[in-house]
């Protein structure tokens, strides 16, 4: 694992002898992208990872693990204070546990929550997007924080729109915006920021996240590792037995 710095990926993107003209096509820009990245089969053999670093929230550094698999499981776990926060999804149903909101036994989250959490697929879905019955759109470019982007509308096959923008230099991810889905901030926009670009096991990677609200950061993780082919049992995201 090695940082990725602005030279490396600029010889990344000459490297997959992509010969793009000045207007570019949604197809050229994911193309790119995905070779930049390690390319798309090489992805597609990644069946599990794990996130592990420290997430911050109002002022403080807490330790973070997600683990995800395909096809959609995920589990994050969060450790504030000395007591673990839960939040997962096992393919059928999403449960977590909040030992700060007056238990520390696991509780299931509603159908609408559910439902949510089994939209969050583990493979990109820019990966063989039409086929997945997904659309794409160029709606020219953006400046993000400083940054030209190629702004990228998707309408996913279950209506679902969200937003991508690309370095229109670099061709990877800057940012992604999309929308609150449920409760009182249905229909906002979520921004996710993605940097500090790292290789792992021939994988492009960011190893920052963060995630604003109306302008406001509400969310940031910085990854100390990344893992890819973890050995993980499907047991492993399922709600405990009892309860």
């Amino acid at each position: 694992m090695r940082k990725i710095s602005i030279a490396v990926l600029s010889f990344l993107f000459v490297a997959g002898s992509f010969t793009l003209s000045s207007a570019q096509t949604v197809d050229e820009i994911i193309d790119t992208y995905l070779e930049t990245i390690g390319g798309a089969d090489a992805w597609k053999k990644v069946n599990s990872m794990e996130f592990a670093g420290k997430s911050s929230m109002q002022g403080m550094d807490f330790p973070v693990t997600v683990t995800s698999a395909r096809p959609n499981l995920q589990k994050v776990e969060i450790n504030v204070q000395g007591k673990q926060i839960v939040e997962a999804y096992d393919g059928e149903n999403a449960w977590a546990i909040n030992p700060f909101m007056g238990s520390m036994e696991p509780q299931a989250k509603t159908e609408e929550e559910s439902k949510e959490a089994a939209t969050n697929m583990f493979e990109d879905d820019l990966i063989d997007y039409k086929e997945k019955g997904h659309t794409l759109t160029l709606e020219g470019k953006e400046e993000i924080e400083g940054t030209e982007c190629f702004k990228i509308k998707m309408v996913k096959a279950d209506g679902e729109e969200m937003y991508h923008f690309f370095d229109t230099e670099l061709y990877i991810p800057v940012m992604t915006r999309t929308f609150a889905k449920m409760g009182p901030m249905k229909g906002q926009a979520i921004e996710t920021y993605v940097s500090d670009y790292d290789e792992v096991d021939g994988l492009i990677v960011p190893f920052s996240i963060e995630q604003k609200l109306g302008g406001q950061t509400f969310m940031q993780m910085t990854a100390e590792s990344v893992k890819f082919n973890i050995e993980v049992a499907d047991e492993f995201f399922a709600m405990p037995a009892g309860n």
